[in-house]
């Protein structure tokens, strides 16, 4: 009966590592507010970060970044030389979210440019939304960072399946 508690609990721990691969990420995500109001999203994965200075890390890349409901594109992968966005953060408070955040972007459409520097400083925070070849500024606004979430590496999720193997094995004992 023991043994087949340890292998079911075994066979539990296989199945968690499983599915580590495909979720293996500490991510920050962060929302961009306009007068209190969201405009847009940004998720960063902080464990390829570079650091900067103590306690000071940042990504030239970001997992989904939004702004109005509009995709805006990674552009990095096409111009590893020249990165057009820089998020920093605090690696020992990741729950404190960005501490910066630079781009200059294309939204997934090609329509138009995304420029954008949130420092939280007041009044040096902005967002300018750019059209055609001439790139004529047809939108801008003052931006200020949002609410955080951090989704933690899948350790919990090892102890979270571990948990209902123990409990599944437990029920069909009685």
């Amino acid at each position: 009966m023991l043994n087949k508690l340890v292998l079911r609990a075994l066979f539990s721990v296989s199945l968690a590592f499983s599915f580590v691969g495909a979720a293996n990420a500490t991510l920050i995500s962060q929302d961009i507010l306009d007068a209190g109001k969201v405009i847009g999203n940004i998720t960063i994965n902080v464990d390829n970060a570079t650091e900067f200075d103590i306690g000071d890390s940042y990504v030239n890349s970001f997992v989904s970044f939004n702004l109005f409901n509009i995709d805006l594109l990674d552009l990095t992968a096409y111009d590893l030389d020249n990165p057009s966005f820089e998020a920093h953060f605090n690696n020992d408070d990741l729950a404190a979210g960005l501490l910066t955040l630079d781009f200059d972007l294309k939204d997934i459409y090609n329509a138009f440019s995304w420029a954008g520097s949130i420092w939280n400083v007041p009044s040096m925070d902005y967002i300018d939304v750019f059209d055609g070849p001439n790139s004529v500024l047809v939108y801008t606004t003052d931006v200020t960072l949002g609410d955080v979430s951090v989704v933690p590496t899948p350790a919990t999720l090892i102890l979270f399946l571990t948990a209902i193997a123990g409990l599944a094995s437990r029920r069909k004992k009685s």
